[in-house]
């Protein structure tokens, strides 16, 4: 259900931008498909006493369209859907008494769905920027966290957990607050921007949200 309504979100949100389009008849809209590389900083845990750092950065990655439509005085709106695929992990995570730090991995794989307002200004003659922000919605499909450690009696101990189940501790729904810079060039769109997270993505007594800096390349048809 929660699949067919983020469906819905997209078609809705691209029929909305295709109106404008056609209102302004400006410049014609601009399909893309975008990759990017994710540098993943999750947050500290914060609760009544204070706060500590639990993890450490982590990579990923994410592939998707893009809906480009200029507005008018130089201004634009960029629907988009990508399919991604992140981690990061703990920090000297001890799991029992006397057992060695260990550092699992956390990984979560979903679908993000960003709408950004953009504008665009000339540099120079041959050089072009644009700045973009907008809000960026998230589930996550799948997601675990994996690693193994040796225990006092020096046994190999093997975990797969899944905080993102039923009655997990993490959320699988996410939002951000997308802020970046575009470099578009004849074939070619250098993107870089970050995703300040909004959302506590922890069910329990402590809070933790997410963020994100990507590197991507958009090629528009």
């Amino acid at each position: 259900m929660r699949r067919f309504f983020l469906f819905l979100v997209v078609i809705v949100t691209l029929s909305q931008v295709n109106t404008i389009a056609q209102e302004t008849g400006d410049t014609k809209p601009m399909w893309g498909i975008k990759a990017a590389f994710d540098i993943n900083i999750p947050g500290k845990w914060h609760f009544d006493g204070g706060s500590i750092g639990m993890f450490r950065h982590g990579f990923g990655g994410n592939l998707g369209a893009v809906y480009n439509v200029y507005v008018g005085h130089d201004f634009y709106l960029e629907p988009g859907v990508s399919l991604f695929y992140d981690t990061y992990s703990y920090k000297e995570l001890f799991v029992e008494e006397n057992s060695k730090a260990i550092d699992p991995t956390v990984y979560t794989t979903g679908i993000r769905i960003p709408v950004v307002a953009g504008y665009s200004f000339d540099i120079t003659d041959r050089f072009i920027m644009s700045v973009y922000t907008g809000p960026e919605v998230s589930y996550i499909f799948k997601g675990g966290i994996r690693g193994s450690y040796f225990n006092s009696n020096n046994e190999d101990i093997r975990e797969d957990l899944n905080p993102y189940a039923k009655h997990g501790i993490h959320r699988r729904f996410d939002c951000a607050w997308k802020i970046g810079l575009a470099f578009p060039t004849e074939y070619i769109t250098l993107n870089i921007d970050a995703a300040i997270g909004i959302t506590d993505v922890c069910k329990n007594d402590i809070s933790m949200r997410e963020n994100r800096v990507s590197i991507g390349l958009t090629h528009y048809f």
